[in-house]
């Protein structure tokens, strides 16, 4: 870690420890806000069908709880985006700084993806190397993608009788944001889309995430909600997990029956960014949760996680990531980017989504 960095968290640590002695009690990074409801409750049970409703915790898999600091460093200046709210952590320390203290929930969009991500790998995991359970595509999920098609939500083609390995649907969700695959590994995993629902907000209640809700799989909900700083949280939980993480860094991959699809994350691959996830709705403005990796001046890895949240466009959002990024990257300490990881494709046709 850098002279600066550790410099920047000893202060923290002396400020804590002072405001400890002087003041009845610590200040929380954020008070819990009251939940915002999804449109669609939760089912109270599993269905007949075969939906899954979320296991004890004896028996789930954990997803690591990721620590956010109760105190902020005051002199960290960072570039701020002039438009919605934004934060900055590492893998290595968590929640650094944030743009607000008084951080609203804001619509995530396709960011939603990593968490189903997550919820996915703790239910039904398998390990870097393997392909996961096997899906074939039916007459109902060609009808789920053409409800999408009809509300512009962004899909990739379908045909019945396709079929699909768990990391092969994981790469459409993930890379291209196919929302109708994260509807397909929600229903064939946890049995319903609202028995995901369920799962995800108890994942995440056991990540210690208070404030961010679920209300679906995709992201498309305007419900589905969260703060920078959570999801800076959920970011590096996603790094943590060798699967999700070889995913997000990869530009793009080669997809049965469409050829090649390419990211929609227009950082990867400069400046040592390494991931995670775009999203994109009328509710939710221009979001990017980026990642990008470092070595420190004593020559230790740090990996840099930002977000931003509802930028005014696609343009502002990558040049205000670009510009985050930078800072930190200077108030940190941090230099000599490792460059991210290719994928070498066949030369076919080439989808890009948007």
């Amino acid at each position: 870690m850098s002279n600066k960095l550790c410099l920047v968290l000893s202060v923290l640590l002396t400020a804590s420890m002072l405001l400890a002695a002087c003041a009845p009690a610590a200040t929380p990074i954020a008070a819990p806000a009251a939940p915002v409801q999804p449109t669609t409750a939760p089912a109270a049970a599993a269905s007949e069908a075969g939906a899954t409703a979320a296991p004890s915790a004896e028996t789930v898999p954990r997803t690591q709880t990721v620590r956010l600091q109760a105190t902020l460093a005051e002199d960290v200046q960072l570039a701020w985006p002039a438009a919605g709210q934004a934060a900055v952590g590492s893998v290595e320390d968590g929640l650094l700084a944030r743009s607000s203290d008084n951080e609203a929930l804001r619509p995530t969009a396709s960011i939603a993806k990593v968490i189903t991500a997550l919820a996915i790998m703790e239910k039904q995991p398998f390990e870097l190397g393997q392909a996961g359970q096997t899906y074939t595509i039916t007459a109902e999920d060609i009808a789920a993608m053409n409800a999408y098609i009809a509300e512009d939500g962004f899909v990739l083609p379908l045909r019945i009788g396709m079929e699909l390995t768990q990391y092969q649907a994981m790469q459409r969700m993930l890379i291209a944001s196919d929302n109708n695959m994260a509807d397909i590994l929600a229903e064939r995993i946890f049995g319903s889309k609202e028995a995901y629902v369920s799962y995800a907000q108890d994942m995440l209640k056991r990540m210690g995430l208070s404030q961010t809700v679920v209300a679906d799989a995709s992201g498309f909900s305007p419900d589905t909600a969260s703060t920078p700083s959570e999801l800076i949280a959920i970011g590096i939980a996603a790094l943590k997990n060798p699967v999700i993480a070889e995913i997000v860094a990869q530009p793009q991959a080669q997809i049965p029956d469409i050829g090649i699809i390419i990211n929609t994350n227009q950082l990867l691959g400069t400046d040592g960014v390494i991931g995670i996830k775009t999203g994109t709705t009328n509710e939710a403005g221009y979001c990017l949760l980026f990642a990008a990796r470092y070595v420190a001046g004593d020559g230790q890895q740090v990996t840099i996680v930002g977000v931003i949240m509802g930028d005014t466009d696609p343009t502002s959002l990558f040049s205000d990531s670009r510009n985050l990024l930078a800072s930190a990257k200077q108030v940190f300490g941090l230099a000599e980017a490792q460059p991210a990881g290719t994928v070498v494709a066949p030369p076919l046709a080439t989808l890009v989504a948007p």
